[in-house]
């Protein structure tokens, strides 16, 4: 059974997400744009996954996060460190160094859709696979 929520009818908190990732087995998401912020958001609900962080997105990516992919996908401290992060807001070291800490592991896969071939996908939908197999659905966005 699939329980489906819509920003367009009911607004979705931050919270929303956290609360339903608590305890699931993966999450599935296609967004528009990649952040790393998503930690900030649930960064505790999805280290207690157990399955995977699969996430879908345009090419247009925060330069920051590339920066930091980058560095898990080809694991070269030299990349790393041409990225300067120590010169990065403190504030976003935590959310960076966990988006690092996924990639590496294979907890989370990004795929990037270039705009060019398949033109902006801006549309937001989420699927939580809970636990028991069951899974919650979404549309749209938990921004303002």
């Amino acid at each position: 059974m699939i329980q489906r929520y819509s920003s367009r009818q009911q607004p979705l908190s931050q919270s929303f997400i956290s609360e339903k990732l608590a305890g699931a087995q993966s999450y599935d998401r296609i967004a528009g744009f990649f952040r790393s912020s998503i930690f900030e958001v649930a960064g505790e609900a999805l280290d207690s996954l157990s399955g995977k962080v699969r996430v879908i997105c345009n090419s247009e990516l925060s330069a920051d996060d590339v920066i930091t992919a980058k560095a898990a996908q080809q694991a070269m401290r030299r990349d790393w460190c041409a990225g300067e992060p120590e010169k990065l807001p403190e504030a976003s070291h935590k959310r960076f160094k966990k988006l690092y800490e996924f990639l590496v592991s294979g907890k989370m896969e990004v795929r990037v859709l270039p705009d060019e071939a398949f033109g902006l996908v801006h549309g937001k939908a989420g699927v939580i696979t809970l636990a028991d197999g069951s899974k919650t659905c979404f549309m749209g966005s938990t921004s303002h």
